[in-house]
């Protein structure tokens, strides 16, 4: 959905029911979504991608099956405007975006959602199952929810590492 608003690189490969939605009208309110997907990105079976404002992922990365990207919400709960409890989510206008970025060669375990606002560095990954509610700097292995990263890669020894022995 919202085509025009998405650009796929080269050698993209999808599953089934891959969902990328660049949102440019939901109830009474209008987005301006950008959606790019770099080249030699694997996306596994039910992938669920979705803007309001900006989406961005780089080449090389990996996406595993029932991975959704966000980023944005169902209301606004922060601000001078805040949505209700006494409104239905699906009646709720789609918050304004946080952009979202997801550098090259990532990998994105089973089941991960990735939240708005949300910047993960290049090399990460995310272990299955995992909520990204926050940033997390390249080239380390985080896991939970929120995701926390539990080691970093060592050039120097060209091995992953226990945060705490970093």
């Amino acid at each position: 959905m919202g085509g025009r608003r998405v650009t796929i690189g080269d050698s993209f490969y999808a599953g089934v029911s891959l969902w990328i939605e660049a949102v440019l009208h939901y109830k009474a309110c209008a987005h301006h979504p950008i959606i790019t997907i770099g080249a030699n990105v694997t996306c596994s079976d039910f992938v669920h991608i979705a803007a309001t404002t900006s989406v961005t992922i780089g080449d090389g990365v990996l996406l595993g099956s029932r991975v959704h990207i966000t980023d944005h919400a169902h209301g606004s709960y922060t601000g001078l405007l805040q949505d209700a409890p006494t409104t239905p989510p699906a009646e709720r206008c789609l918050s304004s975006g946080r952009p979202v970025v997801i550098e090259r060669n990532v990998w994105l375990g089973d089941g991960v959602v990735v939240l708005p606002g949300v910047h993960i560095g290049e090399g990460c990954v995310v272990g299955a199952n995992s909520v990204v509610s926050r940033s997390l700097p390249p080239n380390v292995v985080a896991v939970g929810s929120p995701a926390v990263p539990i080691k970093a890669y060592d050039f120097a020894s060209k091995t992953w590492l226990p945060i705490a022995t970093l």
